[in-house]
């Protein structure tokens, strides 16, 4: 027993060195496995996210557009078969006078289109998540309603603030403007409500969602 006590320790067999080695492989591949999980599971949460928060957006968009589409119809037709001799009349006149009743809440003729949820997934990054063909589809629908919403915009900045429009004098050439831009906003809104009933479809197949 003495002699025992007395003899220097051994040290790791080399089976040790290979079961520890092992050991740290093990534990370091399961704990890459337990970080890519845990991201790819967050990441999937915030595709979910997104796309509901796009699809409701959509959907909205989609509900608001509608009544003004044929509204706008008849407001081109009304305007190019107006008079548009010079009269007494200003081309702003034949305007409000051709236009029929506005839909919803009365309280614009032209519709408010949120992008809100579009423009959150560009710039948090979430985009990349997204299905590409579904990425693409969503693409074409907001650059229609970019186009749509700059129509509109050029029609406030154009026509309807020029001194020309309020001038009798000036009235065909105003009710002209008036009415190619008009025709212009109409285009580019049956265009997007088109694609909003063509892709709302698949993106509610992608978020289980209904209708």
């Amino acid at each position: 027993m003495e002699i025992h006590a007395h003899l220097p320790k051994l040290g790791k067999t080399p089976v040790h060195w290979l079961l520890e080695g092992l050991f740290i492989v093990v534990s370091v591949l399961l704990a890459f496995a337990v970080g890519e999980f845990r991201e790819a599971r967050a990441n999937r949460e915030l595709t979910a996210r997104v796309l509901t928060g796009i699809k409701a957006e959509m959907e909205h968009n989609l509900a608001t557009l509608e009544p003004f589409v044929p509204m706008h119809t008849r407001w081109l037709e009304a305007l190019q078969k107006a008079d548009s001799s010079t009269g007494r009349q200003a081309g702003l006149d034949v305007w409000f006078a051709t236009r029929p009743p506005l839909p919803l809440d009365g309280k614009s003729p032209f519709p408010f289109l949120r992008r809100s949820a579009w423009d959150a997934a560009i710039s948090g990054g979430a985009l990349r998540l997204i299905d590409y063909d579904v990425a693409a589809a969503l693409a074409d629908v907001y650059r229609a309603q970019e186009l749509a919403t700059a129509n509109v915009g050029r029609l406030a900045a154009g026509a309807l603030s020029s001194t020309t429009t309020y001038d009798p004098a000036s009235r065909a050439a105003s009710v002209r403007l008036l009415s190619l831009t008009l025709a212009d906003i109409e285009s580019a809104e049956a265009l997007l409500l088109d694609l909003y009933r063509q892709h709302l479809p698949t993106i509610r197949n992608t978020t289980g969602g209904e209708h």
